[in-house]
């Protein structure tokens, strides 16, 4: 069974929250740290988690929460504001909005939904969806302040549901200013394949898979794809995450340990899965230093 110490899982839902969960944030916090794991870092769709993180570090001994914020409208969207304050009390991740993404809605068809009777954000009258990109397909000023804010404070900048050629245009901005770029669930949303991923990591970005995606209630991915974007492209700019805590799916730690084990059966060297598991996030949170950018397959 894959030795789960040490792992950090950069992508967990927890409660309260407007979904059902598996947890609040102490109980999975709890659970991920008997199960040795380092950290998690909570996305929530309508709040910051940086406070909430903030408590469950003084109640959870050797395990970290980060906290961070998701852009959606309950925050004021692309809001450089919203994201100087997250960042300022301990915020470690800022993601792009997700259900409230314009893309979001281009793939799902239907605006802060999932396409189910209880996954539903509440839009504001009249929205449309959030984009980074102006109408001559440019970043905006407020995207690109929150690029440099990302920056400025050493953390991490994840793509969460926005179009692939929004993805691309935040990547070269962050190119210029030093920004640590995860795209999230690269297969999913975006819907990316592997010349596409591999454009991803040419440019400086590391792609996430999440494990409640293979097969189960999400049923997006196989094993198969998972060995092929890890082939292509390297075990150095993969992170393997759960984006876990609903109540269809496993607890996060489980997810990501099954997950690990299939991939270790099917030939997927240990060193690689921690690579994966623990060298890459800790690299995107910035805890590991100054460092060479781990070299992909693309760049060999």
């Amino acid at each position: 069974m894959f030795d789960m110490t040490d792992v950090i899982d950069l992508h967990v839902h927890t409660a309260p929250d407007t979904f059902p969960r598996l947890g609040d944030d102490l109980a999975i916090a709890r659970a991920c740290a008997a199960a040795g794991m380092a950290g998690m870092a909570v996305k929530c769709h309508y709040e910051g988690t940086a406070a909430r993180a903030h408590l469950v570090n003084q109640q959870v001994p050797g395990f970290t929460m980060f906290g961070g914020i998701t852009l959606n409208y309950p925050v004021g969207g692309i809001n450089p504001a919203a994201v100087h304050s997250c960042l300022a009390i301990g915020g470690r991740v800022v993601w792009m909005p997700s259900g409230h993404a314009h893309y979001h809605s281009e793939v799902t068809g239907t605006l802060g939904g999932w396409g189910n009777s209880f996954m539903q954000l509440y839009n504001p009258p009249d929205a449309t969806g959030l984009t980074v990109l102006d109408g001559d397909g440019r970043l905006t000023d407020a995207a690109r302040e929150v690029v440099r804010l990302v920056a400025a404070a050493d953390a991490l900048l994840a793509t969460s549901h926005l179009s692939p050629h929004e993805i691309l245009a935040v990547l070269d901005d962050a190119a210029d200013v030093g920004t640590r770029v995860l795209v999230n669930h690269v297969m999913y949303m975006p819907q990316c394949d592997l010349d596409f991923i591999a454009e991803i990591v040419r440019r400086g970005g590391y792609v996430e898979i999440c494990s409640v995606l293979v097969s189960g209630f999400w049923d997006k991915l196989r094993l198969d794809d998972v060995q092929a974007v890890i082939d292509r492209v390297g075990a150095g700019r993969v992170v393997l995450a759960s984006d876990g805590g609903g109540i269809q799916t496993p607890m996060p730690h489980e997810s990501l340990r099954v997950l690990a084990d299939n991939l270790l059966h099917r030939g997927v060297p240990e060193s690689e899965l921690r690579r994966m598991l623990v060298d890459n996030p800790r690299h995107l949170l910035g805890l590991s230093g100054r460092q060479s950018t781990p070299q992909s397959k693309e760049d060999a």
